[in-house]
């Protein structure tokens, strides 16, 4: 009597080919469960950051940032001072020169000798439309803007009880506003870019798996180096933003004591620069992997049935592209 065949881990599928047979492989991977392990963790992590940074801002007193004191300034005498917002300095060669040296003279008044602005500073800050003088009283502040005016100058009027005035009120606020460039210098417009270009690496991310899954060697080379390069351009901008704000632009009072923005210069700068920081960290890291993962791949390495290590580096890549979208709607929209 013949005896049924035992089955094996190869069967072949009623829709299989004959003389073909199918592995099942399992349905999830060792490298799979240790990626969302991974993952689980990060997620943590930048709960925990994002979760801090709300708890301090909403700690924030509402005196904490002010458009004429730098910021954690004590503000309790200083309500009735006023200061002048010059937004240019005119088109005579000779008395832009006097412009510049009258509103260097005011921004520079009580600060100490290492942290006094320079005249290219005082300049570009009038040309980018933030130059708001320090907080002084009222009769000052007058004698002042009249002398600006005379020279050429173009300022600020603010609506006092009725009528037009030339002297800015004090106004404060417990976190820096998006588009308030008296207390916040973030660029939103350059970084809106960079998020643009974040999320297309994303798409490039997701054609290149699919590509690989279909064993289409070259167009997954072709769209793994294209997230490459997005990637790193990402990374290249924010080093670029970094430059600006901490050496290479002037800041108003109101960001900065020293005309730089840097992670000593506020709460908001010491938020800023650790959670993009970190971020920027990972994206970096994630460079760095698919770098080597396109290396593999121009030896030819994956195939449809062998391709983990692009699914991995993926949802890695995708998990960063994530956390970017939240950390660039807390951090620089709200």
């Amino acid at each position: 009597m013949a005896h049924a065949p035992a089955q094996t881990a190869e069967m072949t599928t009623p829709h299989a080919p004959p003389g073909r047979p199918t592995v099942q492989s399992p349905p999830v991977s060792p490298g799979k469960v240790a990626m969302w392990l991974f993952l689980a963790t990060e997620v943590m992590f930048f709960t925990g950051l994002i979760g801090s940074y709300v708890v301090l801002r909403a700690g924030s007193p509402i005196t904490a940032y002010s458009n004429l004191y730098p910021p954690a300034t004590n503000l309790d005498r200083l309500k009735d001072m006023k200061g002048v917002h010059v937004l240019s300095s005119g088109t005579n060669p000779e008395k832009r020169e006097e412009v510049i040296t009258l509103y260097r003279t005011a921004v520079n008044t009580g600060r100490e000798p290492n942290q006094t602005l320079t005249r290219e500073q005082c300049e570009e800050l009038i040309e980018a439309g933030h130059g708001m003088t320090g907080g002084m009283p009222a009769e000052k502040a007058e004698k002042l803007a009249k002398a600006l005016e005379s020279a050429g100058a173009t300022l600020e009027e603010h609506e006092d009880h009725g009528h037009k005035s030339k002297l800015i009120p004090l106004m404060t606020t417990n976190w820096p506003l998006p588009y308030i460039g008296e207390m916040n210098p973030l660029s939103i417009d350059l970084t809106a870019i960079n998020t643009f270009f974040l999320i297309c690496s994303s798409v490039t991310m997701v054609l290149a798996l699919s590509a690989v899954q279909r064993g289409d060697q070259k167009k997954l080379v072709l769209f793994l180096l294209a997230t490459v390069v997005i990637g790193s351009v990402f990374v290249g901008i924010q080093f670029i933003e970094y430059r600006k704000l901490m050496f290479a632009d002037a800041h108003p009072i109101g960001v900065s004591r020293d005309g730089h923005f840097r992670p000593d210069s506020s709460l908001f700068g010491s938020c800023f620069f650790i959670m993009t920081g970190f971020h920027g960290a990972h994206v970096l890291g994630g460079v760095v992997l698919l770098s080597c993962i396109l290396i593999q791949a121009l030896r030819g390495k994956y195939t449809a049935r062998n391709h983990s290590s692009v699914e991995l580096g993926g949802l890695y890549w995708h998990f960063v592209d994530l956390v970017w979208i939240l950390l660039f709607t807390v951090v620089y929209l709200i």
